[in-house]
């Protein structure tokens, strides 16, 4: 039984820098993303630099059946016994605005696939005993979020989630945790359509490997939910105590200025 670590949205971003981290420590991958060439690039960079094996499988997560196929296609021979729910994206706007493309995808990217995948995983890793769960949430998890109302409803679905079955899967051995980075330096503001990225948000932008870094300490440790930085974690604390109506309103003002 061949053990790999399956990452999604490993083109660019955090999903890069978690696939590049865990080729250091040798452990053989499936990088999962739409973009082919950006993923052949990384399989040969990785099997190269530190010979391992690297599987390369182009799926387009807004498609459910994209999703199922890639589950039920799998060698028989692999145990994913470390899944990255990394794969997500964003919109800013008006939520009428959205095209429904944009909604639909939005729910299949940041909700559907990653319990898809979560759902798919599990069975072996209990038969195993062992299995670690790393998803991608988000600080926009912890209030409501005007203007990217969408995206921040579906970061509460993943920690929210996460937090349930690190308990639920704690007896088994299995280990899972959810991270909530705020702004980070990768290609997410571009996709969101900001119009504007200068401001408070590049103030305190993270640059990817720490929070990658950050997050992998604590799965490796167990904890349910890792906040990277100083600056969110300050954040997170204040949202303890912050109505989340009082909540929206501030986030409104900051997503206002991105227009």
């Amino acid at each position: 039984m061949r053990k790999m670590t399956l990452i999604t949205g490993a083109s660019s971003g955090l999903g890069k820098d978690y696939a590049i981290e865990y080729a250091k420590r040798k452990q053989d991958l499936i990088i999962v993303a739409r973009r082919l060439d950006r993923l052949i690039e990384l399989q040969e960079d990785l099997q190269k630099r530190y010979g391992i094996n690297v599987l390369v499988v182009q799926v387009d997560l807004s498609d459910p059946k994209q999703t199922h196929d890639f589950c039920v296609q799998l060698p028989q021979d692999i145990f994913i016994n470390r899944l990255i729910n990394n794969a997500g994206f964003g919109f800013h706007g008006a939520f009428e605005d959205y095209s429904e493309e944009t909604v639909s995808s939005m729910i299949e990217v940041n909700i559907t696939a990653l319990s898809q995948l979560t759902h798919y995983v599990i069975p072996m890793m209990k038969e195993n005993h062992e299995g670690e769960i790393l998803n991608v949430a988000s600080m926009a998890a912890y209030t409501p979020g005007p203007f990217m109302a969408e995206y921040y409803a579906t970061k509460a679905y993943v920690l929210s989630l996460s937090m349930a079955l690190h308990e639920e899967l704690k007896p088994y051995g299995i280990k899972v945790s959810a991270v909530c980075p705020g702004p980070t330096k990768t290609e997410f503001g571009t996709a969101a359509h900001y119009a504007h990225q200068d401001g408070i948000e590049s103030t305190f932008s993270m640059a990817s490997l720490p929070v990658v870094l950050t997050s992998m300490k604590a799965l490796e440790k167990n904890k349910s939910v890792s906040i990277p930085g100083f600056s969110n974690k300050i954040l997170h604390l204040l949202m303890k105590f912050l109505p989340k109506k009082v909540g929206a309103k501030v986030v409104m003002r900051i997503q206002k200025q991105r227009f």
